[in-house]
């Protein structure tokens, strides 16, 4: 293999997020192009202009700039569109679309919706599949529809050789015609992504196995066009643990169900429009099932305080998970590194990384897995390493750690890294810090209204309310006092615990004091003492 040949390209379609399945395509692509020398191309396919935006665009530009995954050649960030956008390049497409039909290897069809319904219908009724070809009876005369542009698909069986699945064969019966121009002047996916793959020089196409059959229609136009072919390699798709595909409607359908259950509950739909921000019309098409925008599911959720299921890149960035640990993640989701390895690094990656090693099957996106990963990337890290990634972090969420100094950000995560799975469980655990924490009635009820509890804390009160020199030197020999106190070793703790936090689980209670500041934990007590009069 030349390596000085090897590009590879990941080319995502800006109509919503970066779905975590497209992640794992683009960090394949990226590992195969960087193992080799070559070069990995990001191009952005936008000719569906009713659904692509530049606000996609620009987040899946950050989405990959925040795993790590930068490119060669592409879009660059911040700037306006360039030729890696497929929307820059329509004389280009012009020019091979009317190459084409000089060639009579594509025609116009004016078919309207409804006459392709019908022609279906009459397949159906045959007991056959429908395939439009340009010879077969009943096609529509000029001006009867839209206009668009189709491709003549030879009549002959295409093989080609996958690099991970093998020889695949399609017969000349099962093609069709495809469109390869749309009625608005626009290529479609398949006539766009063949003209560009061969002018980007674009060697290898690794993508997933729900474009396979995709191929041989491509193979078709690369040789009416009188092109070399990239090598293609499919690798298995990414399903959730109950074998159904990791979907982004997976998203839509709990935002729906969530909203359904609030409006039962009495509330009306003008509220939701209210509390979520969206705008009437497209909250009804949203709860209607007209549109399945990941963008509407989040503000849903998020209006309703109601967590959806991860299914997008920033979904998991704003879950507090490491670039790095949902990289290493789905890597192993459909490929092996042999020996059982579970935490590699980039570098192990790119050295133990091959088309040969990636499986045939569906890979199970393990959510409990990548959990416990991506702790252990936490704990491995050093605060100093931390430190970038909750500022990420906060830049994507709004928990109330993002207004802390870097000082107390850094004392929040000493204390948590050996406690905490994602950074936003941390910031969630930590909300007491910077805010009002709600009391856990159940444990106030326990700790503070039972027993001596009152008294403890007046006596803890009393202890601490001295102390000017708010420090860890000062303080921990208070902490071994406290601890005494009480009606049993450890009570009076936990009395304080629930002072301060609101709940009687917290980080070790010299740190938190500290944290919390000699000024707030008093207030917080003087609080609880008047709660219980």
């Amino acid at each position: 293999m030349d390596s000085k040949m090897i590009k590879t390209r990941f080319a995502p379609s800006p109509t919503g997020f970066l779905h975590v399945g497209g992640a794992r395509t683009a960090l394949f692509n990226w590992l195969f192009a960087r193992k080799h020398g070559g070069q990995f191309v990001l191009r952005i396919e936008d000719t569906d202009q009713v659904r692509s935006t530049a606000e996609s665009a620009a987040g899946i530009l950050s989405d990959l700039q925040w795993l790590g995954l930068n490119w060669d050649c592409g879009p660059k960030p911040g700037a306006e569109k360039n030729e890696y956008f497929q929307s820059m390049r329509l004389a280009l497409y012009n020019a091979h679309l009317e190459q084409l039909v000089k060639d009579g290897r594509a025609y116009e069809a004016y078919e309207t919706p409804q006459q392709l319904a019908a022609m279906r219908m009459v397949a159906e009724k045959m007991k056959r599949p429908f395939r439009y070809r340009r010879n077969m009876p009943g096609r529509a005369e000029r001006g009867s529809g839209p206009t668009v542009l189709r491709f003549e698909m030879p009549f002959e069986t295409i093989t080609f050789h996958d690099l991970i699945l093998g020889d695949i064969s399609v017969a000349g019966e099962e093609h069709d015609d495809i469109i390869i121009r749309k009625s608005d002047g626009f290529p479609t996916y398949h006539f766009a992504v063949v003209v560009d793959d061969h002018d980007m020089g674009i060697t290898h196409v690794l993508r997933a196995q729900e474009h396979l059959m995709n191929t041989p229609k491509h193979l078709g136009l690369y040789k009416a066009l009188g092109w070399q072919p990239p090598a293609h390699a499919h690798m298995p798709l990414v399903f959730n643990m109950d074998n159904t595909k990791m979907s982004k409607r997976d998203k839509t359908k709990a935002a729906r169900a969530a909203a359904a259950a609030w409006i039962k509950q009495g509330n009306t739909f003008e509220m939701l429009v209210e509390k979520s921000g969206i705008p009437a019309d497209q909250l009804k098409e949203f709860l209607d099932k007209k549109t399945d925008d990941s963008r509407l599911a989040a503000a849903v959720g998020a209006a309703l305080s109601v967590p959806l299921p991860e299914i997008d890149v920033q979904d998991f960035r704003r879950s507090g998970y490491l670039p790095d640990a949902l990289l290493n993640f789905i890597a192993l989701i459909g490929w092996s590194p042999g020996e059982n390895r579970e935490i590699l690094t980039r570098d192990e990656m790119l050295q133990l990384f091959s088309l040969e090693t990636i499986g045939k099957t569906s890979g199970r996106f393990d959510r409990k897995k990548l959990l416990w990963m991506n702790g252990e990337y936490i704990r491995n890290h050093t605060v100093d390493d931390l430190q970038p990634a909750l500022a990420a972090f906060n830049a994507v969420t709004s928990y109330p750690i993002k207004k802390a100094s870097e000082s107390q950000q850094r004392q929040l995560l000493a204390m948590y890294q050996e406690r905490t799975g994602t950074l936003a469980e941390m910031a969630e655990n930590g909300r007491f810090f910077f805010e009002e924490p709600t009391l856990d009635q159940a444990a106030f009820k326990k700790h503070v209204e039972s027993g001596n509890g009152r008294i403890v804390l007046q006596q803890i009160r009393d202890m601490l309310s001295p102390v000017t020199d708010w420090s860890k030197e000062q303080l921990a020999p208070l902490i071994e006092k406290i601890i005494e106190l009480g009606e049993k070793r450890g009570s009076a703790p936990q009395t304080l615990r629930v002072a301060i936090c609101g709940g009687s689980v917290s980080p070790p209670l010299l740190e938190t004091l500290c944290l919390l500041g000699r000024d707030t934990t008093l207030a917080r007590i003087d609080k609880i003492l008047q709660k219980i009069g």
